[in-house]
């Protein structure tokens, strides 16, 4: 017994150890549902596909008790979705000097956003507050690249963000006149995360069992 004891407290530290040093990144729940930007040389557009993902919104955000690496860990204990991402739908020219800006105009109270990317490259992500979170500025220069932002939130519930989309000054982010701009409403849904009251069951039974 003594011997069976100490090959399993040897492999226990060797768990830990490992595990001391692993990098922990945020899941990538569902699939990707992009928000396609377009401009026609006189007008920026906006709106949701729902053609690639038919799934339906609001889409889920999940908390699944992680500690994560930093500076992912801004994230720790919160509701999580990085599904909504921004997406060129074709070819943009934009005038010399110029810009596209997504600004958040409104968002239920507690939401917050962090600078994400493409979600295949998370320990890319600078995590970086953006759309007012953290005291930042409510508009964000898009790179015209695929983004996909973390969105947090605080707890269980219904959530919901509206961005204006339009052209404006590279460097200051100033409305440019002449151009249209459009406007989009994201939502999300708060759930517990799948599994997680099961895994606490059989937790559960496991030592109730080894009680006995």
């Amino acid at each position: 017994m003594l011997h069976t004891m100490k090959i399993v407290s040897a492999a226990a530290v060797v768990v830990v150890a490992g595990s001391a040093g692993a990098q922990v990144w945020p899941n990538v729940d569902g699939a990707m549902k992009h928000v396609h930007i377009t401009f026609d040389g006189t007008n920026v557009g906006v709106e949701i596909d729902f053609m690639i993902n038919p799934e339906p919104t609001p889409l889920p955000m999940m908390n699944h008790g992680l500690s994560h690496t930093a500076p992912a860990d801004v994230l720790d204990g919160k509701y999580v979705s990085s599904q909504y991402g921004f997406l060129a739908d074709g070819f943009i020219n934009l005038p010399q000097g110029s810009a596209i800006w997504i600004e958040m105009t409104s968002a239920t109270a507690g939401l917050d956003i962090y600078e994400g990317g493409m979600r295949n490259m998370r320990p890319m992500h600078t995590y970086a507050p953006i759309f007012g979170t953290g005291g930042s500025s409510s508009a964000w220069k898009w790179n015209g690249m695929m983004h996909h932002p973390w969105v947090a939130a605080p707890s269980l519930g219904a959530f919901d963000a509206t961005f204006n989309v339009y052209l404006g000054d590279e460097t200051t982010g100033a409305p440019l006149s002449g151009f249209g701009m459009d406007s989009v409403t994201l939502d999300w849904n708060a759930i517990p995360a799948p599994g997680s009251a099961v895994v606490l069951v059989m937790g559960g039974i496991a030592c109730a069992r080894r009680r006995r």
